[in-house]
């Protein structure tokens, strides 16, 4: 029995982005006045809106090329051709940093993009942040009057990361010493995907840092990157004022929460309860799949975040020293929130230890 179906694909807006960089049409968001690392700085309330070009930038040979290895490594992602994929990605190597929103992904994926030799400010959010691809754990979600197939806009938005990765730090970057292009991307919704994607790259083609922090300080961080703590300390999810604060909430209703229970949850109970299942999943996402080896564990800190720096500028030959990590002291200020914050790290803790996994020790910084 034969089954003809018809696949639409509509290139995305951060792929088209990207792609106009590579054809020196730069965008407002590329051109050094936005910030997306930024350790102090609100972003997260007002992003940069996405660039718009009209449909002359697909007619360059670059942009004909990208959308034909596109299709190509997105149809071999749908067929379970991950032999043409690997051989696509061939000489790429990726350092995925992988971690709950204001652990210290944004400042280590910032000072792996310096340790290749490129400014990050002038490499769009979309290529070194999380927000692109979209790898939702779900397949439906509604979209107007209809449903909309997630499944099938993660496969090509995945495929269009790879594809444009490729080609981008192959042209940005020089070649490592040891043979590879090191292309960072911070990829917090790799948890939903973690096993797939380890399957699809092979062994030895990514590096995986696990960035963790003490829940208390990540809440209070999320609150300040989002417009503060609100005055009455409830979790604001009649009106989320960030990517975060919606994130947060798309975990809790995954839990089984009513939406006006969670407008009466106190901010850091909401975010705590969305913190333990961000790393109760990554245990269990497949991150580990394969030698555990590529696996590094980074507990938040100064000397842990600046060490992992130290050690990819020593081996791209490098010798600029990295950023100082900015650590606030402002937990004490909540101890209220310190004994049920504790008692998640604890609850974690004994989570991977019953699966053969070190959950690290964290400091309330």
């Amino acid at each position: 029995m034969n089954l003809d179906i018809t696949l639409k694909f509509q290139p995305s807006p951060w792929f088209t982005g990207v792609l106009a960089e590579l054809n020196e049409r730069y965008a407002d968001w590329t051109d050094g006045s936005y910030d997306w690392a930024d350790q102090t700085t609100d972003f997260l309330s007002q992003p940069a809106a996405l660039p718009a070009f009209d449909e002359t930038i697909f007619e360059t040979p670059l942009s004909r090329r990208a959308v034909s290895d596109l299709l190509h490594v997105a149809v071999a992602m749908l067929a379970g051709d991950y032999p043409l994929v690997r051989r696509y990605l061939e000489g790429l190597r990726f350092a995925f940093v992988i971690g709950y929103p204001r652990s210290g992904g944004s400042y280590l994926t910032k000072e792996l993009l310096r340790t290749v030799g490129l400014d990050h400010k002038r490499v769009s959010e979309a290529l070194a942040h999380d927000g692109f691809p979209e790898l939702r754990d779900i397949w439906y979600a509604w979209n107007g009057d209809r449903p909309y197939f997630h499944l099938q806009e993660s496969i090509f938005q995945a495929a269009e990361f790879l594809v444009i990765a490729n080609l981008y730090y192959r042209r940005k970057t020089v070649l490592h010493p040891h043979g590879y292009w090191l292309a960072p991307k911070k990829m917090h919704k790799l948890v939903n995907w973690a096993g797939s994607f380890k399957m699809l790259l092979g062994e030895g083609q990514a590096d995986y840092l696990a960035t963790i922090r003490h829940p208390l300080p990540s809440a209070i961080s999320i609150a300040e990157k989002s417009g503060g703590m609100p005055a009455d300390r409830r979790f604001p999810a009649a009106a989320p004022r960030s990517a975060i604060e919606r994130w947060v909430l798309n975990d809790l209703l995954m839990l089984g929460q009513a939406a006006e229970e969670i407008a009466a949850m106190d901010y850091f109970e909401a975010v705590l309860k969305s913190w333990s299942q961000f790393h109760a999943r990554m245990a269990t996402s497949g991150l580990f799949l394969g030698t555990r080896e590529e696996i590094r564990i980074v507990p938040y800190g100064q000397a842990a975040l600046e060490g992992v720096v130290g050690e990819y500028r020593a081996r791209h030959l490098n010798p600029t020293p990295p950023e100082t990590v900015l650590i606030h002291e402002k937990a004490r200020a909540y101890p209220d929130w310190q004994e049920a914050g504790d008692a998640a790290v604890s609850a974690i803790r004994t989570c991977w230890a019953a699966l053969g996994l070190a959950f690290p020790e964290l400091t309330l910084a």
